[in-house]
């Protein structure tokens, strides 16, 4: 698709909030140098596998609708479908190194995010899903960091590529700040963005603090003539025809995240949050199987065709409109402890998903083609839960931080659209461990995964770090894996750090591939070698005797 330039413009107010007290003081507050800061934070984002985007960041490149966007321009980053068959082109999502989205564990806050997991897995291995990297505003993101390279030994399943974490704003300075964008493409056929934010937080007395985040984001889908010029004229058994990729989906975001902290006293500080998030698409005829096309008169032209010669749920009809929405809602505390002997990070969250899309196919060359203007649900609940302590300590000579932690994850798929197809099966009209009719298949599974893992930054000299790390994690389904890992980093000069190391990264199935009672058939050809002279096709169905995948 051709890049072309849009003109955005902002507008935004900051209205400070602080008490006579605070203002009373204010000649002694230390000002900071704001360049040794900027200096510092340069200097980080450097290190070897270690990327921070910061605010300022965020202010330098506007981000118009994923904080995608700006991760991609970081080091060994780039933006991807979930698999190279590019089915869902349109729907790009971070992968770091090359090992796909679904190697790339995201967090908000030191928590998991896990909602596109709600979307079934297809045949060839794709999500039809956006990620899970948009549930949070720019506008209320205090920094990202990005770790690059396997991470399982210290975040366990789905960190083989790398890590991205979202640090929301702290409720600790009392601001209000209204921002108000708007994006017109000077393209025509570009949609235009517009979008609306909301951040404020304020003590609310002199140990609870409290901060609310709302945003509305609406971008316009791309016209499908978009790419128009750059296709070619095909002729099939549909006639002359130009078979148009199709642009950007356009969305309707709309997110509200409060939180109130409370310090307990100078050792223990709660995080109480809520938060619920939208997603929904408006459609621009991205499907492998389901492309736009456009007639062509005997002179080349395009001819578009009226609105009542199209079918309900032909592609051109459904352009511009929703065709999937996720709701995603999170309730968690948190609890941050700073001791004589070390410091603690402890969570629990809850994490409800409601996916409703267009009904769509579910076997051979129609897989995911809308099918049907009935929307169905999808009910994914996650409930997790981490502890993790940093102890420093002296060991041989040597200083050092061990880091001790444990980890729980429970996820319930409640599913009972994805797993309706009936069975093709010609002698006894059985396959062992499915039931036979589909309204009888149980719709609700479940995992359970915990892990504990420990790992040791040893200062061998003052420029020579040496980390091993070990993780156990037991899977309900799937067993038990081991991760070990091992480090090092040698800060060569003030600005030179030279880091090398070697672990081994791990993912544990998910529940589609877990699950015996999803059932895709092929309808003919894409049976494997063996069995492809069946012609009817075959059956692919989930394996609950599947193990960890381990790198």
């Amino acid at each position: 698709m051709p890049v072309n330039g849009k003109r955005i413009i902002l507008l935004g107010t900051l209205f400070p909030m602080l008490s006579a007290g605070v203002l009373a003081q204010s000649e002694e507050i230390e000002t900071l140098d704001t360049t040794v800061v900027q200096s510092a934070s340069e200097e980080l984002k450097q290190a070897q596998g270690v990327s921070i985007i910061t605010e300022e960041d965020f202010k330098r490149r506007p981000v118009t609708n994923d904080i995608a966007e700006i991760v991609r321009t970081m080091p060994g980053i780039n933006l991807t479908g979930n698999s190279s068959s590019g089915q869902y082109g349109n729907k790009r999502q971070i992968d770091i190194r090359g090992m796909g989205p679904e190697n790339t564990l995201i967090l908000i806050d030191g928590k998991p995010v896990l909602s596109r997991n709600s979307v079934k897995m297809g045949r060839s291995g794709e999500r039809n899903t956006q990620g899970d990297s948009n549930w949070v505003p720019a506008e209320a993101i205090e920094s990202i960091e990005v770790i690059r390279g396997p991470a399982a030994a210290r975040y366990g399943s789905g960190a083989s590529g790398g890590v991205i974490n979202i640090i929301t704003k702290s409720p600790d300075e009392a601001s209000t700040s209204i921002t108000a964008q708007t994006e017109l493409s000077s393209n025509k056929y570009e949609g235009d963005n517009r979008r609306f934010n909301l951040v404020t937080s304020a003590p609310l007395s002199e140990r609870f603090s409290h901060r609310t985040i709302v945003n509305y984001n609406e971008q316009d889908t791309d016209d499908p003539r978009v790419n128009l010029d750059a296709t070619d004229v095909t002729t099939g058994r549909g006639g002359t025809a130009k078979a148009v990729g199709a642009g950007r989906e356009g969305v309707e975001n709309i997110d509200v995240r409060t939180l109130v902290r409370f310090d307990q006293d100078d050792i223990n500080r709660w995080d109480f949050e809520a938060a619920y998030s939208r997603q929904g698409n408006r459609y621009a005829g991205d499907n492998a199987f389901q492309g736009v096309s456009y007639p062509v008169d005997e002179n080349g032209n395009v001819i578009i065709p009226e609105p009542e010669d199209l079918a309900e749920t032909d592609a051109q009809s459904l352009i511009g409109e929703e065709t999937l929405v996720m709701h995603r809602r999170t309730f968690g505390v948190t609890h941050n402890g700073e001791y004589d002997f070390g410091d603690s990070f402890s969570y629990v969250q809850y994490e409800s998903t409601s996916n409703s899309r267009l009904g769509e196919g579910a076997a051979g060359g129609g897989e995911g083609r809308i099918n049907s203007l009935e929307m169905t649900t999808i009910k994914l609940e996650n409930i997790t839960a981490k502890t993790e302590w940093n102890v420093p300590l002296t060991l041989g000579g040597f200083n050092q931080t061990a880091t001790f932690g444990a980890e729980y994850r429970k996820e319930t798929l409640d599913d009972s659209v994805s797993n309706q197809l009936s069975l093709n099966v010609v002698d006894d009209g059985t396959i062992p461990g499915v039931e036979t009719d589909p309204e009888n298949r149980p719709s609700e599974t479940d995992a359970t995964l915990v892990g504990v893992y420990v790992e040791d930054n040893i200062m061998l000299t003052d420029s020579i770090t040496l980390t091993p790390g070990l993780r156990f994690d037991d899977h309900s389904k799937a067993g038990t894996n081991l991760s070990p890992s091992l480090n090092a980093s040698w800060q060569a000069s003030p600005n030179i750090v030279v880091q090398g190391g070697i672990s081994r990264a791990f993912k544990a199935p998910n529940l589609y591939q877990l699950n015996p009672n999803y059932v895709y058939y092929t309808r003919g050809n894409g049976c494997p070698v063996d069995f492809s002279n069946l012609g009817g096709g075959c059956h692919i169905l989930g394996n609950p005797d599947l193990e960890h995948e381990t790198q």
